[in-house]
């Protein structure tokens, strides 16, 4: 099973999930509060710390990158393996980089903006991705989600979730709003990161934890837990496509 794996300068199979999305969608954020999380939870599991390439306004130049490891029993046969995150910048004139980013990427995670005024920019980011990717998403070659954050956003400032299950199908991403929602998560990462952070201030807070003194994962907060979804599934589908991959080929 090995070989269908990448392996790292260690030789420790590893794949490569990408986050993509525009400017300010909270792709940064949802780098951020995944590696607290892991480091509460299981540190032993944080391979690399988050790596940050900022421009002087602080928004991200190159990319946002952090490395976990993975151990048996969560996937696959192998003793260990690590998965990489990376998210992309955002604005326009990063393009050039985003398609440096992007390859080798094993999953792909689409992150968009529901606020209302950043219609526009998903849909660009989206027209992008097709010209980039498009063969590869709609063959079923690349596997990959679609994530909308700031879901704690008023209905009346956001996108609806119908207008971005329509989008995915006006640029060719699905071909029907059924397939676009089987695609489909939200979260938010201000309500994920504000959870998290007051945790450790609850009364309860030692019941959270084992007998390690690590957050249990059965005491993630509702909030957190969808935030964590997306790339645990991007995982796991990552995961089951390189075994279908060699399952083909015997």
């Amino acid at each position: 099973m090995s070989s269908i794996f990448r392996r790292d300068a260690e030789g420790i199979p590893t794949i490569k999930l990408t986050v993509f999305g525009p400017s300010l969608a909270g792709k940064t954020s949802l780098l951020s509060i995944y590696s607290i999380l892991k480091k509460v939870e299981n540190p032993e599991h944080v391979y690399s710390e988050l790596k940050k390439i900022d421009d002087p306004s602080g928004r991200t130049a190159l990319f946002d990158q952090s490395v976990f490891e993975l151990p048996k029993g969560q996937g696959t046969s192998l003793p260990l393996m690590r998965y990489a995150l990376y998210s992309v910048a955002g604005q326009e004139r990063y393009r050039e980089t985003r398609k440096v980013v992007l390859r080798g990427t094993d999953g792909l995670m689409v992150m968009l903006d529901p606020t209302k005024d950043q219609y526009d920019n998903n849909k660009n980011s989206l027209v992008e991705l097709m010209e980039l990717l498009g063969k590869e998403l709609t063959s079923g070659l690349l596997p990959w989600i679609l994530v909308v954050n700031k879901i704690d956003l008023p209905k009346e400032d956001r996108n609806s979730q119908q207008e971005f299950l329509d989008l995915m199908v006006s640029v060719g991403l699905v071909k029907d709003v059924g397939e676009a929602y089987e695609k489909y998560m939200e979260m938010s990462c201000l309500e994920a990161r504000n959870d998290l952070l007051a945790m450790p201030r609850q009364p309860d807070w030692k019941e959270k934890l084992d007998s390690s003194g690590r957050l249990r994962r059965d005491s993630r907060p509702p909030s957190v837990i969808l935030t964590a979804q997306p790339i645990e599934s991007l995982t796991r589908l990552v995961i089951e496509h390189k075994i279908q991959l060699i399952r083909s080929k015997k």
